[in-house]
């Protein structure tokens, strides 16, 4: 039996352990913050640091206030230079008190922002490694979220939301009834709402996204509505087959563009079906982890910042860091800006799946199971 001196001497030594952090965390922080900073300080001074803000948001928010119709025309070039606003207009509401500041702070704050939000989506998901939020700020998506300056980081976070209070009602239904009216892509979670028995939260998901897209357009006049879908097959045609995507690798290929379209069905038909089996079976976690997924797969484009929302299922089956956490950084080998290009098309793909592999084949013990309290039933 140990005496309380030794006791005393152990609870010591424990602490003091933890006082000094190991020298792989030490590289890991030096390194993210190190890169980061340095990333998007170039960025900032090449007047480039949040790209989509400056160039696509600010001004659309800019024309709002203008009472000028936010959207481009169909054959406006800014489309291919990817400087064209094509979300619905309730994010440009968020953006209006960014427009009397000048361009170069909008932008600052929009980066710092989306700095604090990436770090908070790990803090909801109650992750308290820091090796693991040094790795998520080494991540290529990460990256390449920020110095956009898009919608990716904030769509993560309200994944992670929807999954941290997934047996709640409100609170999930919220996060993805916006999440969802931002970015139709993200629609596959309602399929892992419904198949795991949260019906409330999935029909007032739905109430949600259409009453915020409603009330937006409606502020607007309704510029843009009707010619809406058209302005999104548009940003399709000129860019589907230049990115990331099912699609974009099927051209790469030589492929034809009915067969990228028939491989995104069906690998996104797939991750659905895996979604509806693995909740059937009561492994909550897994049937998640094929629902964001299957919204990667069933995107016609997809960019490196896509790939960011993978962190939320990789903080959830890895809350402590791993050579998971790893994987995504090793994009660095082939980070391209703008269209993608050769083999590394490939890239963000073959992560990707090597992630969801990974987080399907080998789920930690005591993974989430479906727990749904009384009255968070339809």
């Amino acid at each position: 039996m140990r005496s309380a001196a030794d006791a005393s001497s152990g609870w010591s030594d424990d602490r003091a352990k933890r006082a000094f952090p190991s020298p792989l965390t030490v590289v890991l922080v030096v390194l993210a913050a190190g890169i980061m900073l340095g990333v998007v300080a170039l960025s900032a001074n090449a007047g480039l640091l949040a790209w989509d803000v400056r160039f696509a948001y600010l001004p659309a928010a800019e024309a709002l206030l203008a009472g000028e119709s936010p959207y481009p025309a169909l054959d406006d070039p800014i489309l291919e230079d990817q400087k064209g606003y094509v979300y619905p207009p309730q994010l440009l509401f968020a953006l209006v008190p960014l427009t009397p500041l000048p361009v170069g702070v909008a932008s600052a704050l929009a980066a710092a922002g989306l700095l604090a939000l990436l770090a908070l989506t790990l803090r909801v998901l109650q992750v308290r490694d820091v090796r693991c939020y040094a790795a998520a700020f080494l991540w290529v998506p990460s990256v390449s979220a920020v110095l956009l300056g898009n919608i990716s980081i904030p769509l993560a976070f309200a994944v992670a939301v929807a999954w941290r209070y997934r047996d709640d009602v409100r609170r999930p239904a919220a996060a993805l009834g916006i999440a969802i009216s931002a970015k139709f892509v993200m629609w596959p979670l309602l399929v892992w709402t419904v198949a795991t028995g949260r019906l409330r939260a999935s029909v007032w998901a739905v109430v949600v996204g259409v009453l915020v897209t409603l009330v937006a357009w409606s502020i607007i006049g309704f510029d843009g509505l009707t010619g809406y879908p058209d302005l999104l097959e548009r940003l399709s045609e000129i860019q589907a087959e230049r990115s990331y995507s099912i699609v974009g690798m099927a051209a790469t290929a030589g492929l034809p563009e009915v067969v990228g379209s028939a491989l995104t069905l069906l690998l996104g038909g797939a991750l659905l079906v895996g979604c509806v089996v693995y909740a059937r079976r009561g492994d909550d976690q897994r049937s998640f982890t094929c629902a964001v997924a299957a919204t990667l797969a069933l995107s016609p484009i997809v960019w490196l910042h896509y790939l960011v929302v993978l962190l939320v299922p990789v903080a959830i089956a890895r809350p402590r860091f791993s050579a998971l956490w790893l994987l995504p950084v090793l994009l660095w080998v082939s980070p391209r800006p703008g269209y993608a290009e050769g083999a590394a098309t490939f890239a963000p793909a073959i992560a990707a799946a090597i992630v969801v592999g990974v987080l399907l084949w080998r789920p930690r013990p005591g993974r989430a199971r479906v727990g749904v309290p009384a009255g968070s039933t339809g």
